[in-house]
C-alpha cells in the first residue's frame, strides 16, 4: 500500500492512472505472443515512424492524437511541453463516468459505514475490458483521502491511497469526475449519477450531446429534470431510481419530456404517472415502471394496436407494476387469445415452464398478430404486475415456417 501527497492538481489530471490501466490488462497481454524486434522495426518502417511528426501542423497532430488510446496519449504527453499541451487539448474518448455516493458494496475498499463517493471512469464499452479506473473519496478530518485498487497479475489486489489537504471529499469527487468529463469534450456515451447532493449550481456540465445512456438516482424531480436537460431528446436507455419508490414519483408533466417519451428503453424504480394516452405513445421497445394510472382499457388498447401492427418496431417487453386488481375481462375484451392450456404447453415445447421459472407464475395468455400469425405476445397477469412480452417469433427450418417461443430477457 502506497501513499502520496495529492496537493498537486495535475496528479489527478492525466497521467496518474496510465500504469494502473497497464496493470489491469497485464494478465491478458501476458497470454499473447510478444512481437520480436524485427517485427517492430518492420512495422515502424512501413508506417514511417514519427519522423514527420515535427513538420505536421497542429490540426494534423490533433487528428492523430484523437485516435490514440489513453496510455499512448500519456506516453506522448511526457515527450515535450508542446506535446503535453497538444494531448491536453485533444478530446479523449471516454465511454462512461459514474459518480455514486455511499456505496456499501465495495469490499475491497474497507469502507464499512463511512460516507464516501465512488468515481468510475471507463474507456471502453465493455466493463470487463479492464480499460477503466475507479476511486473512492472519503473525509479524513479536514482532508480528503482517496483510495483505489492496484491490480497486479496473479496476485491479490493492493489498496493505494493519497490525500488532498483541507478540502471536502464530496466536492473533490465531483470536481474530479467533471474534469474527466471535460477531457472528453463532454462527449460521453453513458453517465451514472447516484448522489443525494450533487452540486448542480457549481457544475461545469452544460450539455452532454452524445450521451445516449443515462442512469440517475434521486427523489427530487427538479434534479432529474436538470440532468435530462443536458442529454439528447432521443436516448437509447434511461434509468431513473428513487429511495422513496412507494411515496414519491414522476408527475404526468415530467414523464411527458421528450427524453422519456422517445427513449428506446427505460427502467423506472419509482412511481410514474403516465396517462393511457402517454403510455400508448411511448417509443420504448422495453419498459418497466410503477404504473399507478394505466387502466385496464389502456392495456387493452396497447394489445389491440400490437395485433394490428400499429406498434413500435421490435417492441420487446412492458412491465407494468401495481398491486391493484386487474380486470382480466376488460384487458382481453375483443381480443382473440389462447390460454396456456395443455395443448399450448405441448406445442411450445417447454417454453411455458421456462417462462414460469424465470418470470414467475401468473395467469398467462398467448395473443397472435394479425400481420404475422407466427408472431405472438405473452400477456401475464400477476398480483403485483402485468407483463406484456414478445415471445413468439417466426422461424423457418428446411422450408417449414413455425413459431419459436422464447423469453425476451434471455436473448437481449
Amino acid at each position: 500500500m502506497s501513499e502520496g501527497d495529492g496537493e498537486n492538481d495535475d496528479a489527478f489530471g492525466f497521467g496518474l492512472f496510465a500504469d494502473e490501466l497497464d496493470e489491469a490488462e497485464g494478465q491478458e497481454r501476458s497470454k499473447s505472443k510478444m512481437a520480436t524486434k524485427k517485427e517492430i522495426d518492420s512495422m515502424c518502417e512501413f508506417i514511417g515512424g514519427l519522423m514527420n511528426w515535427p513538420i505536421l501542423n497542429d490540426d494534423c497532430r490533433q487528428k492523430v492524437v484523437s485516435f490514440l488510446d489513453y496510455k499512448s496519449r500519456f506516453a506522448l504527453a511526457i515527450c515535450s511541453k508542446s506535446d503535453y499541451e497538444l494531448v491536453n487539448k485533444t478530446p479523449l474518448f471516454i465511454y462512461s463516468v459514474d459518480v455514486i455516493d455511499n456505496d456499501r458494496d465495495h469490499y475491497q475498499y474497507d469502507i464499512e459505514d463511512v460516507e464516501n463517493v465512488i468515481v468510475r471512469v471507463q474507456f471502453h464499452h465493455d466493463y470487463n475490458s479492464g480499460k477503466r479506473f475507479e476511486l473512492i473519496f472519503l473525509q479524513l478530518d479536514d482532508d480528503t483521502e482517496i483510495r483505489w485498487p492496484k491490480y497486479v497479475p496473479n496476485k491479490r489486489r493492493e489498496l493505494r491511497k493519497t490525500h488532498l489537504k483541507k478540502c471536502n471529499y464530496y466536492e473533490e469527487a465531483v470536481k474530479f469526475a467533471e474534469k474527466w468529463i471535460k477531457k472528453s469534450n463532454f462527449g460521453l456515451s453513458r453517465i451514472t449519477i447516484e448522489m443525494e447532493k450533487y452540486p448542480l449550481a457549481n457544475s461545469t456540465i452544460k450539455s452532454l450531446p452524445k450521451c445516449k445512456k443515462v442512469r440517475v438516482k434521486h427523489s427530487d424531480e427538479t434534479v432529474l429534470r436538470w440532468w435530462l436537460s443536458k442529454v439528447p431528446e432521443q436516448l437509447d436507455n434511461l434509468e431513473l431510481l428513487s429511495d422513496e419508490r412507494d411515496t414519491r414519483g414522476l408527475s404526468r408533466d415530467f414523464v411527458s419530456l421528450p427524453q422519456i417519451m422517445n427513449t428506446m428503453s427505460f427502467y423506472f424504480w419509482c412511481i410514474a404517472d403516465f396517462s393511457d394516452e402517454q403510455f400508448l405513445n411511448l417509443k420504448a421497445r422495453k419498459m418497466s415502471f410503477d404504473a399507478v394510472s394505466i387502466t385496464d382499457d389502456g392495456i387493452n388498447e396497447f394489445l389491440k394496436r400490437w395485433i394490428k401492427g400499429k406498434h413500435v418496431d421490435n417492441f420487446t417487453e412492458a412491465l407494468l407494476w401495481n398491486t391493484r386488481h386487474y380486470d382480466q375481462a376488460k384487458i382481453l375484451s375483443e381480443i382473440e387469445y389462447r390460454p396456456w392450456d395443455d395443448a399450448f404447453e405441448e406445442e411450445s415445447r417447454g417454453f411455458c415452464e421456462d417462462f414460469r421459472r424465470v418470470c414467475g407464475r401468473g395467469t398467462c395468455f398467448q395473443i397472435s398478430s394479425k400481420i404475422d400469425p407466427y408472431a405472438s405476445l405473452t400477456l401475464a397477469i400477476y398480483e403485483e404486475r402485468v407483463s406484456i412480452q414478445w415471445s413468439g417469433k417466426r422461424q423457418i427450418w428446411k422450408g417449414e415456417t413455425y413459431t419459436d417461443y422464447s423469453i425476451p430477457r434471455l436473448h437481449l
